[in-house]
Order: structure tokens, then sequence, then C-alpha cells
């Protein structure tokens, strides 16, 4: 059995670029992007090596679930969970069982369902329409390509609207479901968050613009009727009758934000009637018999019960509170099912609004943030659900053996039978991995910023610790981590790697810093290196022998000689189209995490790098492993992706099964 999806892509894009990132404080890293007329890559000849996906473990966040009959489906990184409801007893939450799951191309970003099928908004650019007619055996029977960022779907009739960010308001014909046919396009002024439709008004939030109406009795002809501007960034909609229930994010620190309430019986002049107040915000709202849920973010994560029944005097009756954020919000019948990202899907009881109990609890897997793997199985940090243990034997088949929960996981380190964890804002764990499959925690040091990314050598952990730069602990006795020496950086430490006496810090804006960390208790810089260029942010470094290679953000790839390293000096650069922020060297290659891209650049001739091959990924592309079994990415929402590079050429294909693990040369 081999995994079927798209085997490989060669650059032909338009380039992207991000302007924000939401809510920060919880993780969220949903990030807004906007069509760049740079072009994609520069590599004029046809590609003879191509990456080919072997595998994919599918797993992430939840942000969105429907239910249709008897049956909730819920999105879960790449896929769809179905759960059946016992018909008998639906407040027996304990009976319900899962009975099917599928797979998608992307990740799962929203959800709708009406006339037995699913209308999937598959963020990495396509909407999908699934047959539920037997809801234990769905299946995919279409699939329409759109631009990246669909963030929202509602359905209508026949017709599917779709908020598809900077595109704006996507209008397909549905009539028949395995022949979907986009009919319209409406560019709203900003990027659209979310979509619903009412009295055949489709209310499309705009994060930077507020609120449009716009008039879709006839769906070939949509027009905006009216407009209103909302506090902060606008998130999430829900119409009811005369009414637009809308929820945003604050925009600066001291800004409104929360849920606002418009009369919209003239969409040509919508009137503000009431406004609840919130710390930080929503994502999205519910709004069901005179009853708001908002699905919240930040300070105000979890679910808020928010009475609307007098739409000047908004008055809050109850809520369920968690540190994690929350994506979205369903409610049918006496249960509301919240979205809640990372931790998974929440069943909440209505029945008692002021307590919100969760009576029913569905895992997820989170974000895959950073992979190392060790022999058959693959180590991932996977944000707030911590440590995942993969079996990869089977590429085609991959099978989660373990979990560990930490605060954050964002980086692991394997050495011998200990993985060391970044673990953000909680500093450092360190996890007994000798079985695989019982992890154990056996230590833990906090660091005074965020650890972003962590290396051992020599029994020393080197900490890239954020805004508290580079911090080395003592870890010969694992169950007792001990800071013995620090350097605060003038950056932002995102990365370390260690070279002999030598540590190389990726320091954001402050470029590459080069650290003697010779005497562990007077560590002291001894060179520094930063790019000429527009919008440097080195996120990673890799040495090798006598360069250094950064991943520096929208400034792509720059190569660096560092012979002596109290003077390093550009030797090459290598311009990404979109932000490079990830880096792995294996034998002749470069493999590049370039936003959405996993590019492979030759540097067998590291003054003169080759882009040879590229592939576009269903999520943002965090850590990058390289093993003789395969090309391993943590691909944030999507999971985690095997790679192999491939060519039709015999002999290159040869070449290419000793070079991408073998030691490239110096120079």
């Amino acid at each position: 059995m081999r995994v079927v999806e798209d085997r490989w892509v060669t650059v032909s894009i338009n380039a992207l670029n991000p302007t924000i990132v939401a809510a920060l404080f919880c993780g969220l890293l949903s990030v807004f992007v906007q069509a760049d007329s740079s072009p994609p890559a520069v590599n004029s000849e046809k590609p003879t090596i191509t990456l080919e996906l072997l595998g994919r473990w599918h797993g992430g966040p939840v942000f969105a679930s429907v239910i249709s009959g008897e049956y909730i489906y819920y999105g879960m990184g790449g896929g769809i969970q179905v759960i059946k409801i016992n018909p008998a007893n639906q407040n027996d939450t304990a009976s319900w069982k899962e009975v099917a799951s599928i797979v998608t191309r992307g990740v799962v970003h929203d959800i709708d369902a009406a006339n037995d099928h699913l209308y999937v908004a598959d963020d990495s650019g396509a909407l999908r329409i699934i047959d539920i007619s037997k809801p234990t055996k769905p299946i995919e029977v279409a699939a329409l390509s759109l631009k990246p960022n669909v963030r929202a779907v509602s359905v209508e009739g026949n017709y599917v609207y779709l908020a598809n960010g900077w595109a704006g308001l996507i209008i397909v014909d549905v009539s028949d479901p395995k022949h979907p046919k986009t009919i319209q396009k409406y560019k709203t002024p900003s990027y659209a968050t979310d979509v619903f439709v009412v009295n055949a008004l489709a209310l499309v939030t705009n994060m930077y613009d507020g609120i449009r109406l716009i008039d879709v009795k006839d769906p070939l002809q949509p027009k905006e009727l009216g407009h209103f501007d909302i506090p902060g960034f606008a998130h999430g909609v829900f119409g009811l009758k005369d009414y637009a229930y809308i929820v945003g994010l604050q925009e600066d620190e001291g800004d409104e934000a929360g849920l606002t309430i418009l009369n919209i019986s003239d969409p040509a002049a919508p009137v503000k009637t009431g406004f609840y107040k919130l710390q930080y915000g929503a994502e999205r709202i519910w709004v069901e018999n005179s009853i708001a849920y908002l699905a919240g973010v930040a300070n105000d994560a979890g679910l808020m019960i928010v009475d609307v029944s007098d739409p000047e005097h908004p008055t809050r009756i109850g809520s369920y509170e968690h540190a994690t954020c929350s994506e979205s919000v369903t409610v049918s019948g006496t249960h509301a099912y919240l979205s809640h990202g990372d931790l998974g899907l929440e069943v909440i009881d209505l029945s008692r609004p002021t307590e919100a109990p969760v009576v029913q609890h569905y895992d997820a897997a989170g974000r895959a943030r950073a992979v190392n793997v060790s022999g058959n199985y693959a180590f991932i940090a996977n944000g707030y659900t911590g440590l995942r243990i993969l079996d990869v034997s089977n590429p085609a088949l991959i099978s989660e053996v373990a979990t560990l929960g930490t605060y954050r996981a964002v980086d692991i380190h394997l050495e011998g039978f200990y993985a060391y964890i970044a673990d953000d804002w909680a500093g450092i764990k360190i996890i007994n991995v000798k079985n695989p499959l019982a992890p154990v925690e056996i230590g833990h040091a906090d660091t005074p910023g965020n650890a972003e990314r962590i290396t051992v050598s020599d029994r020393h952990a080197f900490v890239a610790d954020g805004p508290a730069g580079l911090r080395i602990l003592d870890v010969s006795d694992p169950t007792a981590p001990k800071e013995v020496a620090a350097l605060d950086t003038n950056g932002y430490a995102y990365s370390v790697q260690v070279v002999e006496k030598l540590a190389f810090v990726a320091d954001g804006e402050n470029g590459l810093r080069i650290i003697d960390i010779s005497n562990k208790s007077a560590v002291t810089e001894i060179g520094s290196f930063i790019p000429q260029r527009k919008r440097v942010d080195v996120r990673e470094v890799e040495v090798r022998g006598s360069y250094a290679y950064l991943a520096a953000g929208y400034s792509g790839v720059t190569v660096v000689d560092i012979t002596d390293p109290r003077k390093p000096r550009e030797v090459a650069h290598h311009d990404t189209p979109r932000s490079a922020t990830n880096i792995k060297l294996s034998g002749i290659y470069a493999f590049v995490g370039d936003l959405k891209w996993l590019r492979v650049i030759d540097i067998s001739t590291p003054t003169s790098p080759i882009e040879v091959a590229a592939y576009k990924s269903p999520a943002s592309t965090g850590n990058i492993w390289v093993a003789e079994s395969g090309i391993y990415v943590a691909a944030y929402e999507a999971g985690l992706l095997i790679f192999e590079l491939r060519s039709q050429n015999q002999k290159l294909a040869e070449h290419l099964s000793r070079s991408v693990t073998s030691q490239a040369p110096d120079a």
C-alpha cells in the first residue's frame, strides 16, 4: 500500500508573504498570507530530481465540527473523524463511538453539511466534497482547487460560499456535488475570515475591515449593500433573522475586542445595537435560542455563553474556561461541540449553562513543530500535546505508539536514551525514551525566556531561549539539570548549533552570533554577521566545515564563510520565494522550510547554491530531519510528512541514495 497524494511539484505558483499571526499568546499558528508577484524560484530547466511523498501522519488540531443526523464530523489536521451519537440516549456521551475517518489532502479548517454531503474548507487551497450517505464509509467525490487559506464555508441551497483569505468571497455551484463549479469571485477589501449566509445576504468578516453585507439573491451577481467596521480584527460571524453577531480579536493592547451585535434589517445601513467586551477576543460564534456561544482565545480561551435576548444588553451567563485557545463552536440540542485546537473536541453540556461542564473529550494531536528520528521511531515535539512517538517502520502505515504531555513542546533533541525538549515558557524537559512505548519525564529546568530550540553536546544542553539569548545547562545528571552559563544576545535567539568549542546562534533580526563556549563559566561572543538585505530574520543556522548556512526569513538562504569565526563573511546567497525559517544539511543538499514549501538546494559548491526540487506542503513547514529512511518534515497543522529524493535517471538515482546522507565537501 502506498500513500496516494501529490507526489511532487515544480516551483510554479505566486509567492506569499505573511502579514500577521493571530493570538500568539495561545500558540495559534494560523498565518494569514498575502499574494506577491515575485517569481517562485529561479530554475529555467525542468528538474530531473523530485521529492516523492512516501507517507504522512495526519494528526493535527481540531478547527471545526458539524452535526448531521446522528453523527458528529470533526476535522483533525489532515482528516475528518466520524462519531456516532447514541440515538437512544444522547446524554450518554460515554456510549458514543468513532465509526469512521477519512484522510484529506490538506488541513481541515471548516466544515458544513447538506444533502448527505460534507463541504470542507481545506486551508491549503481547496473545497472538498465528501459523500456521507453512508456515514461509516465517507468518500471524497470532488475537490475544487482554490487560492490558499480557505478559512470558512457556508452552504445555502445549491451554492457553497467560501471565505478565501485575500481572494475574498468565492461562490461555488454544487447542484452536482461531483462536479462543483466556481461561478463567482467577489474580492473583499482585505482578508476574508468567515462567511454566513442568511436572508439572501452573505455576511463576510474581513480581518481589517469589519463585516461586508453582500446581496446573493442572484449568486451570479453578488453586490455589496453595506459595511460596518468593528473594533480589532474581525474573525467570526453568525446571522439570525434581522441580526448579525460578529466576534473579533484585539488588534493592539488596550483596544476593544468582543461580540458586536448589528441590526441588519436594512443591509445598506447596519446599526450597532449592543457590544459585549472581551479581554482578548474570540474566533468564532454560534447563536441559538437567544444565546451566543463564543469560541475564545488567549485570556478568553474556552467557551463563553452570553445571553443576547436583549440585543442592546448582552449578558454573560456562564463559561467553560481553559488555557488552550478554542477555534470554533457548533451547537446541537443540549450540547455544544467546542473545536479546541491542539486539545481536541470537547462536548459541553448546555443544560447547565452556568456550569458548562465538559461531558466528553476527543483527543487531538496538536501542531507538529519538530522531529527527530531514531531507528523505527519518529519523536515529535507537538506543541501543547507534548511529545508524540510514532512507529515509522512503514511510512505508508504510520502509527502512534506513545504520548507524553508537556506545556508546549517546540523542539526535540535525542541523545542516547534521552529526549531533550524545548518547552517554550516552561523551559526544558528531559524524557527517558529507552522504551519508546513508555516515555517517562525524569528532569526539568525552567529558563528565563522562551525555550525555542535545544541541542546537547558534551553533557551540556544549549538552549536558544528567545528573548533571553543562549542558556547553557549541565545535564550530566539528567534528573537535575542546572544552568551554568548564559549570554543574553541582542536579538531573539531562535536556534543554536554547537560545533566543537563554538555555539552558533540564529538571533532573528540580529543575525548570526558566534559564541566561544570553551570556558562554560565565562562564554563570550567573538563574532557576528547580519545579512545586508531587507527583512532579515535569521531563524536557523546549520554549520558544515568552513561554512554556516542561514535560514534568514524573507531574505532567503545565506552562506557565510566562518574560516575565521571572528570575521564571518558572506560568500553566497539564494533567494527563496517566501520565508526561509528552517534548514537542514545532509550530503550535498540543504533542505529548506520556506513557509509552506520544502525546497532542496544543491550545495556541492557552497558558493553556488542551486535549487533542484520543491514540494508544496499542506501547512507551514517546521523542523526537518534527514535519515537513511527518508526526509522527515514536521508540518504544523498537517502532521508529519516523509519524503525521499528520486530521479528517472538511474545513475542520478544511485547518486542520490549515496549523497543525501553522506558528507558534502567543505569547499
